[in-house]
């Protein structure tokens, strides 16, 4: 009475109709994204129409991305360790858009002198303002230049 057991590193047979269903799907939201753009959203709150279409499209290709990983790459089939990988890389996706969305929004003052500036990050005086105190003479770290 010998069993078959599935070994670890076996691949896994798809059938027809699940990459039929797939395909179905991947085309329903295709279609789904032509139509989000072609339409002018109204405003939610305090973002624009705009804004409102472009997170529904990137909602939808998100969805898309989710089916064809899943089924096409096998992911969902695959083991625990190779879902965590996959998953891994999406967070770090997720945190470079992120840092690079705070990269492209900062506002980063001029390099060209000290002047002062209003409503600069940093306390910015002209030649005629330093008014600064120097270092005391009993700190033991400062050198007191002469």
């Amino acid at each position: 009475m010998s069993s078959k057991t599935s070994t670890p590193h076996e691949h896994h047979i798809v059938s027809t109709g699940t990459y039929f269903v797939t395909l179905i799907a991947l085309v329903v939201l295709m279609i789904a994204t032509v139509a989000i753009a072609q339409v002018n959203l109204n405003a939610i709150g305090p973002f624009s129409g705009t804004v409102v279409n472009q997170v529904i499209a990137l909602v939808i290709a998100v969805a898309k991305a989710m089916l064809v990983i899943t089924v096409f790459m096998g992911v969902k089939w695959s083991t625990t360790l190779t879902k965590l990988w996959v998953a891994s890389g999406f967070v770090t996706l997720i945190l470079l858009f992120g840092i690079l969305g705070d990269y492209v929004t900062r506002h980063y003052e001029h390099q060209s002198g000290w002047e002062k500036i209003e409503d600069g990050s940093l306390p910015r005086f002209t030649p005629d303002e330093r008014t600064v105190p120097g270092p005391k003479s009993n700190d033991l770290n400062v050198k007191i230049r002469q």
